[in-house]
């Protein structure tokens, strides 16, 4: 083998070493990209199906359906924040909450955002309006825990409001 044909081979090796690395890491990017859009569409998809449930129900007084519902990826919990009554004063300390609230949770009832329902993991990172809803009498916070990626809630048509609760 000759002296040219060594550094030839060389060049071959070493050409071939980066364009398949450019392929390895275009690939790992484009399976990342859509694996981010398969999650987002499953986080539109939940709050399209959240919110058509509960506008198909909010005028039919008396009507309890059960929906379950496949949560985002991401989250491992959903809050609904009570709308129809007035929240009570979380910092009162006469007054206990059932359960500790998300900072953010907290901060969004206090500057009079309209979000009713978020999205929690470890804090609370998605909130978003779905109509006029109540929660558990004397709870201004009703949080469902998932299971298996999916919730599945009791919703009863109070006529102008929708009554909001796990299905047991």
């Amino acid at each position: 083998m000759k002296k040219a044909q060594l550094y030839g081979h060389i060049f071959i090796y070493i050409l071939t070493i980066t364009v398949t690395s450019f392929i390895l890491i275009y690939g790992y990017n484009a399976i990342k990209n859509f694996q981010d859009k398969t999650d987002q569409a499953s986080c539109i998809k939940f709050r399209n199906d959240l919110k058509s449930a509960v506008y198909t129900i909010m005028s039919d007084y008396g009507t309890v359906k059960r929906k379950d519902i496949g949560l985002c990826s991401n989250y491992n919990k959903v809050c609904f924040v009570e709308t129809y009554r007035q929240i009570s004063d979380r910092d009162n300390p006469a007054l206990k909450p059932a359960c500790p609230i998300d900072p953010i949770i907290k901060d969004s009832i206090k500057s009079g955002t309209e979000k009713n329902v978020f999205l929690v993991a470890d804090v609370a990172k998605d909130g978003f309006y779905i109509g006029n809803i109540t929660v558990e009498v004397g709870v201004d916070i009703y949080c469902v825990n998932a299971q298996n990626g999916k919730i599945s809630l009791k919703l009863e048509g109070m006529g102008d409001t929708v009554h909001v609760s796990k299905w047991e």
